[in-house]
């Protein structure tokens, strides 16, 4: 209805009555999935699939004499007008969080925020994506939809305020055990960790696998500094956002 597509039904288990699409189907496979193909990032898969598909539409068409691209190009003349917006193809959900604000769908857990510890959210569910939305539609949280069962998917950033107001609790989280062990060793000594925390939080902002940030932390401690401020002017010089200080040259008569 969205497209404006006009139908007609073949019957069950009739495979005759559409054969021309029957061995469309058997043509991709063989060409394009044949041998099984390892796909890491779907997303990307399917922009390369897409390209072999355009390419494939400069051969020539058995039976007619002329390419597959040039045919393409008659039938567009006749294509009606797409309509002005994409039809969006999600489930719509409601679900409750638990006391830790974590939803569950499909056997598996999705975070939100604290705020909404045992209190009912919305679900916008793609075949690649879990969005948590509020009563208002917006946008609480995004996860990657996971497959299988008993799995999490954990997005720290909204809990690191309520980390703060309690930094004693730190290290009995999931969360301290996931870190790093240098950012462990920091967190465990130093007298800053609410500031700490918050530094977390803004790195993680910009970088889920704290790898950058890591490093910031080991040159800090390297250069004899132990406070936030100085991680973080460490952590914008890895990550671009400040210029690298330049040598000066003094003249002889000062030196």
């Amino acid at each position: 209805m969205h497209y404006n597509f006009q139908y007609e039904f073949c019957n069950p288990n009739s495979g005759h009555e559409k054969g021309h699409v029957e061995n469309k189907v058997g043509y991709i496979r063989r060409n394009f999935f044949v041998p099984v193909p390892v796909i890491p990032d779907i997303e990307e898969y399917n922009r390369t699939l897409l390209y072999r598909c355009d390419q494939d539409m400069d051969r020539t068409h058995y039976r007619k004499g002329k390419s597959i691209q040039e045919w393409f190009e008659e039938d567009k003349k006749a294509f009606g007008r797409l309509p002005k917006t994409s039809f969006d193809v999600y489930r719509l959900e409601r679900a409750k969080a638990d006391k830790y604000g974590k939803v569950r769908y499909a056997k598996n857990l999705y975070s939100t925020s604290p705020e909404f510890a045992q209190k009912e959210v919305w679900l916008k569910i793609t075949y690649n994506r879990v969005i948590v939305l509020n009563d208002e539609y917006d946008i609480v949280m995004e996860h990657p939809r996971l497959y299988g069962e008993g799995l999490e998917s954990m997005k720290w950033i909204p809990y690191f305020e309520l980390m703060a107001r309690r930094p004693r609790a730190l290290q009995n989280l999931v969360f301290y055990k996931e870190l790093p062990d240098p950012w462990k060793e920091y967190l465990a000594y130093t007298t800053e960790k609410k500031k700490a925390i918050r530094l977390l939080a803004q790195m993680l902002k910009q970088e889920e696998d704290l790898s950058t940030a890591t490093e910031a932390l080991t040159q800090t401690l390297q250069n004899g500094c132990h406070d936030p401020d100085s991680i973080l002017t460490i952590w914008y010089r890895l990550t671009g956002q400040i210029p690298e200080p330049v040598e000066i040259s003094v003249p002889s008569e000062l030196s």
